[in-house]
């Protein structure tokens, strides 16, 4: 069936403030390629509308049609109705075209969902639609719009600024009164569509915008898996500040949702299988980042038939082997695959850890901080804290970490408030955003055997780690590089066990040694090392 939509690309040769400008290379390209490309996908119907000789071959190169324009359509101030008339004019009697939308070359970020609701939108009631953008900077609106139950629906609401740009309208009633007709509508472009060129500066954020990654973030966070996943994410995505980044998460798996939001991602949830790959679909990443525990094959190789590049993290499973990268600082491994990193050179640690220098070891400790994340879900901090009261160590001040969704909190409340009462010195710190200052004050901590771990060893601090599942005691780090005492089983973990480890801690030459130990490895490094290990093999891997 032949479509009834035309798109309308005025383009004129010359501009007021940029030389050339719909003819100047973006990324080896001109710069109305990237509308003509975009319209294309939505309609065969494209007309760029020029007076221009060189902008006809181009137009004409990457598949649009091409309309003459008279030179006095081309001045300044020219009325873009009046354009567009004299466009339709011309080939309305070969064509039997319905709605016309104008595209202008200076906007090449408009998404394809955009342009096809610019035509959805339009109907009986509503003959026009203009593109607006909210700007909290501009405190008026040029147009009144009316609509119902499509769409944002503007009516008396300042701060959105409406661009002439980019418009709709039902071409029968255009062409009747020569006027873009009312009833109009707005639709709301999205943060980076209204992107609009004014100088030649314009034109390399342009080129950075459209050189950017899709990256996609499959993660989870629950009371099971903790947040460490979360944060892991979040420091890393720190250094892709020019990518286009969209956060994934199971709806079951979706704690830590609200912390992505804080810092400005874009979240979406999915309830199965087939709404995660709709999801990928959408998207379309150049990349995936899992950070969700072990892969399946089934889900890796679902994502390796759309030919995206994938990235894993702190994953045993099977579908690993069809990653092209995969990071497990956590743990050790004797294999040499080429594409796997494991050890803590490639621990990425938050970038509040960075911001101090490492305290000097004092003779005799004073802090003791205990941390099993912020949900412990095996309430190992009431348990520490029943054999610090049961030896009455009381010459310490113990600054105790949880989360706000840690479930057991009032049966920790009482155990506190009980100690307190018996002079015992404890800060409870719930919902703790620098967590590094805590660390930094610390002798030793008591801690469970996640990436906490390198967060403590960052700023040289010895621990007591006490895996609190089957899959921490895996992890070797602790062991291995000699930073601490490890607690290999819950069998192996009784008073008398606790009380000898806080002893042997509280020696000076002992922390000494854990210290020196940790001074000789660079865990600050680490989100360099894989964010550059990243960039470098996705270069290579689109070569």
């Amino acid at each position: 069936m032949k479509s009834k939509l035309m798109i309308l690309i005025p383009a004129r040769a010359g501009t007021s403030n940029i030389s050339r400008q719909n003819l100047r290379l973006v990324g080896n390209k001109p710069l109305i390629y990237y509308v003509i490309k975009s319209a294309l996908q939505i309609t065969p119907n494209v007309y760029v509308s020029t007076d221009s000789y060189e902008i006809k071959e181009i137009s004409k190169l990457y598949g649009a049609k091409v309309i003459n324009r008279s030179r006095n359509l081309t001045k300044n101030s020219t009325n873009l109705e009046d354009i567009a008339y004299a466009a339709l004019s011309s080939i309305s009697k070969e064509n039997n075209f319905e709605k016309c939308l104008i595209l202008n070359p200076k906007y090449p970020l408009i998404k394809n969902s955009t342009l096809k609701n610019f035509f959805s939108i339009l109907n009986k009631n509503i003959q026009t639609v203009y593109g607006f953008e909210y700007n909290p900077e501009h405190q008026y609106k040029k147009i009144s719009f009316t609509g119902k139950n499509i769409g944002k629906i503007l009516n008396d609401i300042s701060h959105c600024v409406v661009t002439e740009k980019i418009v709709s309208f039902n071409i029968s009633t255009f062409l009747k009164f020569k006027k873009f007709q009312s009833p109009f509508f707005g639709l709301k472009l999205s943060e980076n569509e209204p992107l609009s060129l004014n100088s030649y500066h314009d034109f390399g954020i342009l080129e950075k915008v459209l050189n950017r990654k899709r990256i996609m973030v499959r993660v989870d966070g629950s009371s099971t898996i903790g947040l460490g996943h979360v944060h892991n994410m979040l420091t890393i995505l720190n250094h892709f500040r020019n990518e286009e980044i969209l956060i994934v998460m199971d709806g079951k798996n979706n704690l830590g949702q609200q912390k992505f939001q804080e810092y400005l991602y874009q979240v979406k949830t999915f309830k199965n299988n087939l709404e995660l790959q709709n999801i990928i679909q959408q998207f379309n990443p150049n990349i995936i980042f899992n950070d969700v525990l072990d892969t399946s094959i089934q889900y890796m190789k679902s994502i390796c038939q759309k030919k995206i590049f994938i990235v894993n993290f702190e994953d045993l499973g099977n579908g690993k082997k069809y990653a092209n990268l995969l990071f497990n600082p956590i743990y050790h491994s004797t294999k040499n695959n080429p594409n796997e990193y494991y050890g803590p050179n490639f621990a990425c640690v938050r970038d509040e850890f960075r911001m101090w220098k490492p305290a000097k070891l004092r003779k005799t400790p004073k802090n003791v901080t205990i941390i099993f994340g912020g949900l412990d879900p095996t309430n190992k901090t009431p348990k520490i804290l029943n054999f610090i009261k049961k030896f009455q160590l009381k010459n310490f001040h113990y600054s105790v970490v949880i989360g706000r969704d840690y479930k057991e909190r009032k049966k920790l409340l009482k155990i506190i408030l009980k100690m307190r009462e018996e002079s015992f010195r404890i800060t409870l710190n719930e919902n703790v955003d620098f967590l590094s200052k805590i660390f930094h004050e610390s002798d030793f901590a008591i801690t469970s055997n996640g990436r906490t771990v390198f967060e403590l060893g960052s700023l040289h601090v010895p621990m007591i780690v006490i895996p609190v599942n089957t899959r921490e005691k895996k992890h070797f780090f602790v062991e291995k590089y000699d930073v601490g005492y490890m607690v290999k089983s819950n069998n192996d973990f009784s008073s008398k066990k606790f009380l000898n480890l806080f002893k042997n801690m509280c020696k000076f030459n002992e922390r000494k040694k854990f210290q020196n130990n940790l001074k000789q490895i660079n865990l600050l490094n680490g989100v360099e090392q894989v964010v550059s290990t990243i960039n470098s093999s996705y270069e290579h891997y689109n070569e």
